[in-house]
């Protein structure tokens, strides 16, 4: 049986990622979890949740908590990471820095993504010298920490491979095509390329035809697809593809600033709020004496964190509009479901989907973040981008790309943030103001030497516990 390990399972997210863990961990053969944070009151309580879990379960898996990182990956086959350096307080003043400044702060897409990476590569670097001193050989590391395209980036950057970036936002595009159609996912091939959080799906296959343009054709699909509610339709149907949610903020720039100042609060603040009224709802219980109490405050907080997503960017409430009746979309391969083969469940899902097909060669389509090799061939090699990858016995072989299949203006965006991601990481590695002030100006959401200059100013102020002084 084998070692897992959560780096950072202290997030609220945990219960959710054990939860999906349960129902797969034989198939998987995984016998232990490891649970790990360094801040051991949301460890004890939200790891905890996660362990009573198990426990009620009586499944035999053996769940570990622990505050010290190196007891986490040692021996550990795969190790998950989801770590938030600075916590909650740390995301907020990350978004209110650039607000004051009339800038989208959002944690990975906007400025606050910078000071977000900053802080957060050192941290992640050091986990991986303790990767690869203590935990097994050739383990796996399945990066889900924000912004996870970056930091798998610096990752690779810093010379550590077997990393996988994932991210439940490129898969959700396949979840939500298979809903709108009611079949199951594992009947659908979704071609996705980009970057993490910043990516377009241009094929979705059933039995190998692709059906998108048939999708984007019918006016009933378009209005009521979930993934489109970001978007204006003319601007869907000018793409052509499916473009991620985070698109969003490039694409409806001014509206999601607006309505961003117009807040009462910024998303980080609320995430804020929610999270230390939760814990302070759940300091009034023992964890080990009421885990149902606990678990029911849990939920009814997280309930109320997930109706609020998205909403302050798009400054009201989105009417989604009926659903299409599949038999109406005139596509003759819409038959009926096959059986589920594949887990869509979040970013464990992922990370399940994965070490499921690579133990048996199942050779499933997952879009995940890894070096580009060849795939995007405007890309250079060592650029970790988000593709449609075949995960079998050899791990995550990329699907290629033709230069025909890839619109200019979404090439020339890709080309610009990578820019932007490697002079982060450079800015990082050599504690430089000035590649930093350059990462800034060339990011299409600050765009001005003079904010950059600010932003760089006041992130490395605020970030001084982690990142030390820069020059």
């Amino acid at each position: 049986m084998k070692k897992m390990a959560l780096i950072g399972g202290g997030s609220v997210r945990t219960y959710y990622f054990v939860e999906s863990l349960m129902k797969f961990y034989k198939e998987m053969d995984i016998g232990e979890l490891c649970i790990m944070d360094s801040d051991a009151e949301k460890l004890a309580y939200f790891g905890g949740i996660a362990g009573y879990l198990i426990q009620r379960e009586k499944s035999g898996l053996n769940v570990t908590l622990t505050d010290n990182p190196v007891e986490a990956v040692r021996g550990a086959e795969y190790i998950v990471t989801t770590v938030r350096v600075g916590q909650d307080e740390a995301r907020a003043k990350d978004e209110r820095i650039a607000l004051n400044l009339g800038l989208i702060g959002q944690e990975t897409t906007g400025a606050g993504g910078f000071s977000y990476a900053v802080r957060t590569i050192p941290v992640m670097l050091s986990y991986m010298e303790l990767v690869e001193k203590y935990a097994a050989p050739d383990a796996i590391v399945f990066n889900f920490t924000n912004p996870s395209g970056l930091v798998t980036q610096a990752l690779y950057d810093g010379g550590y491979g077997n990393i996988i970036g994932i991210c439940d936002n490129a898969t959700g595009i396949k979840i939500d095509v298979a809903e709108a159609l009611q079949v199951n996912a594992c009947e659908l091939m979704v071609k996705v390329y980009g970057l993490n959080h910043l990516s377009w799906a241009n094929r979705v296959e059933l039995l190998g035809e692709d059906i998108l343009p048939a999708l984007l054709s019918h006016d009933g699909f378009v209005e009521s697809f979930h993934q489109f509610q970001y978007f204006d339709r003319k601007l869907v149907r000018h793409l052509g593809e499916i473009p991620n949610g985070y698109l969003y903020y490039y694409y409806h720039k001014e509206r999601a600033l607006q309505n961003l100042l117009a807040a009462k609060e910024s998303r980080g603040e609320f995430i804020c709020r929610n999270n230390h009224e939760m814990m302070g709802a759940l300091r009034a219980h023992d964890i080990e004496k009421e885990p149902e109490a606990c678990l029911r405050i849990y939920r009814d907080f997280m309930q109320r964190r997930e109706g609020s997503y998205m909403q302050l960017e798009l400054g009201e409430k989105q009417e989604a509009a009926q659903p299409v009746k599949p038999s109406e979309l005139g596509i003759p391969a819409l038959v009926g479901k096959a059986p589920a083969t594949e887990v869509y469940e979040g970013y464990a899902g992922v990370v399940f989907n994965y070490i499921d097909s690579m133990q048996y060669g199942r050779n499933i389509d997952l879009a995940v973040s890894v070096p580009n090799r060849g795939a995007i061939l405007d890309m250079a090699e060592d650029d970790v981008v988000e593709v449609t990858c075949t995960i079998g016995k050899d791990g995550a072989v990329p699907m290629s790309f033709s230069r025909e299949e890839i619109a200019p203006s979404n090439l020339l965006l890709m080309k610009t943030i990578k820019r932007y991601e490697k002079l982060t990481v450079e800015a990082v590695r050599k504690k430089s103001k000035e590649a930093a002030v350059e990462a800034l100006t060339i990011h299409p959401l600050v765009a001005d030497y003079g904010l950059a200059v600010k932003l760089v100013e006041a992130y490395c102020a605020h970030n001084l516990p982690w990142i030390g002084e820069w020059k």
